[in-house]
């Protein structure tokens, strides 16, 4: 495949124009809890389901400059001309217009009755014009026509901009570094305007902004100190901007030439741009090299092939799961000794399926999937048509919908799953490795978060592993992020994997202090008829229990191996010793990557 030229104008603001955006931007408070504020959290709870109405009438006939930038940026309503340049100044607000990012429009006044903005391009069918309101059905609709009733009839208004590119503030999560400069709480991303501000599908090159799919992988990813990162299918630039805060050098790669411009941009808005090198190719054919973190989120959608309308940021180009087959096989040769990366991505289900953990041949290197969802064909496809702005009952939904269940069918699909990849290549004997192990270098804090951070700096022997499990359920409270959380995880599992019965047997375990146990009774009997364990944090498990388990838990405070507990529980509930310690030792084995449990440093 050959990367497409970019379809729409691509602005080309200078980084000095982009350095006093963003201090406009940070003095107007353009943040998540600002628009939050500012239009309330029903109008932002409806944006999240794609439904810009309600923050569209919020902010009729605002004018203050957090108003303007949001109806310019989030909205795509266009703004009078000195509104915005009171909001960020006439010299700034001239230069983005002359860099292309602004497109001057004639305006109308919305009329009384109207939900939306209306506008009137200066001059219907020029080339400008058409480039600044492709795929704004309300801008079109308002300019046809004069059968609507005079009284409705939108009046003349002063000439308006409107922006090319939609900009959106992200809220930096837990285990992100932050503090480097002020205000880099937030980050802001360019990316196009999509389906939430117009009715038309995407186009092919479409650059998307900041998805769920994007906030979980930044929420799932390693944050310890690096050397080098690579961000694969970098989009508009999210992961590459967060990694610059703990990487001294990120490459960042992209299938798509538009993607790549954007993402750009959005380092030099955000002051990174020195740290990141931006190079366009597909997978690793770009780069030779080897990286000691690896994020992405690739095209993993599973679209037919040989259609119109591949949408450059989801569709991979492959059959099937093929795009995240080749990935999860290519990645071990491109991690540093110590290495890890971490993926979203989709995967089948039919017959013979072998799950992502066989797609990994590399004995060296570790793999865990957390599979969060599994969909049948018909509601992935839903999804996924609906993600590209197709309307339904439309020609076109059906004849993808067609497409879509025939692609499936041929390959006796019956189930696609979703979830999060982390892998890991184990330290060699002459590691170069630089970085710091993940959740080692965090800060120790009470509960489940301290043990965490003690286990994963634990050193000692480790095997590589695959392991697999679905994860269907809301995760628990993590104050550290849910990274910190899977860091240790996998640590845990490649330790166990090296850790046989004996080294169990004399090991100390440390009890996370956000376990709490229910013991459930009959109406007047004594002894309980079940006992579970719940986590507040992690995964937020619930698991069975017994009267060994429990007591074991309750003295797990490191001062005594288990083996110890062992004996001394045998003798009070009158069993066997080596019997009750192998139950333990198995327990353990689930309980300790579950995080239920650590091993004493």
């Amino acid at each position: 495949m050959t990367p497409s030229p970019a379809s729409a104008p691509l602005p080309q603001p200078d980084v000095a124009c982009l350095r006093a955006l963003a201090e406009r931007l940070r003095a107007a408070q353009f943040t998540p809890a600002g628009l939050r504020a500012l239009w309330g959290v029903d109008a932002d709870a409806a944006l999240q389901r794609n439904n810009a109405t309600p923050a569209r009438l919020r902010l009729r006939g605002r004018s203050e400059p957090q108003a303007v930038l949001a109806g310019l940026f989030v909205l795509r309503v266009p703004q009078p001309v000195t509104a915005v340049r009171a909001a960020l100044g006439e010299d700034l607000c001239d230069s983005l217009t002359e860099s292309g990012l602004f497109v001057e429009i004639a305006g109308v006044a919305p009329a009384l009755s109207a939900g939306m903005p209306l506008v009137r391009p200066v001059a219907p069918g020029s080339a400008a014009t058409n480039a600044a309101t492709q795929g704004d059905s309300d801008s079109t609709s308002s300019a046809q026509g004069d059968s609507t009733p005079s009284a409705a009839r939108p009046t003349a208004s002063p000439p308006r901009l409107m922006s090319r590119l939609a900009l959106t503030p992200y809220a930096v999560p837990a285990g992100v570094p932050r503090g480097q400069r002020p205000g880099d709480e937030t980050v802001w991303l360019f990316s196009d305007h999509g389906t939430l501000t117009q009715s038309e599908p995407v186009s092919d090159d479409f650059v998307l902004g900041l998805g769920g799919a994007g906030r979980t992988l930044a929420e799932i990813t390693p944050r310890h100190r690096v050397h080098s990162a690579l961000d694969l299918g970098t989009g508009c630039g999210i992961q590459a901007i967060l990694l610059a805060r703990h990487a001294d050098r990120v490459v960042a790669t992209d299938f798509s030439i538009r993607a790549l411009h954007l993402a750009a941009l959005t380092a030099q808005l955000n002051g990174v741009e020195e740290s990141i090198e931006f190079r366009l190719g597909s997978l690793f054919d770009p780069v030779p090299e080897s990286f000691d973190l690896i994020v992405s989120n690739p095209p993993f959608v599973i679209t037919p092939q040989g259609r119109d309308g591949q949408l450059e940021y989801r569709d991979g180009g492959m059959e099937g799961d093929g795009i995240m087959r080749t990935l999860l096989a290519q990645t071990p040769g491109h991690l540093r000794p110590d290495g890890h990366a971490v993926f979203l991505g989709n995967w089948e289900y039919g017959p013979d399926t072998v799950d992502p953990t066989g797609w990994v041949g590399d004995a060296q290197t570790s793999i865990m999937v957390i599979e969060r969802e599994r969909l049948d064909p018909v509601a992935y496809a839903e999804t996924w048509i609906r993600d590209g702005g197709v309307a339904r009952a439309t020609q076109r939904w059906a004849a993808d919908t067609e497409a879509w269940l025939a692609d499936f069918a041929s390959r006796s699909v019956d189930r696609i799953g979703f979830g999060w990849v982390r892998m890991h290549r184990l330290p060699g004997e002459a590691s170069e490795l630089g970085a710091t192990a993940p959740g080692a270098g965090a800060e120790a804090g009470a509960g489940a978060a301290g043990a965490e951070n003690s286990a994963a700096g634990t050193s000692g022997s480790a095997a590589a592993v695959r392991h697999f499990e679905e994860l269907d359920q809301p995760l628990g409270a993590n104050a550290a992020g849910i990274a910190a959380h899977l860091d240790t995880r996998l640590a845990m599992l490649e330790w166990l994997a090296a850790a046989d019965d004996a080294e169990l047997a004399e090991t100390a375990f440390v009890r996370s202090g956000d376990v709490t146990e229910h013991r459930h009774f009959m109406p007047g009997q004594e002894a309980p008829t079940m006992i579970t364990l719940e986590q507040g944090t992690g995964f937020a498990r619930t698991f069975a229990s017994d009267p060994a388990l429990s007591g074991f838990l309750g003295v797990a405070d490191g001062s005594l191996t288990l083996g110890a507990v062992a004996a001394a529980l045998s003798g009070l509930l009158e069993v066997e010793e080596s019997a009750l310690r192998a139950q333990l030792i198995a327990q353990v084995r689930t309980l300790v990557p579950a995080g239920v449990v650590y091993p004493q440093v």
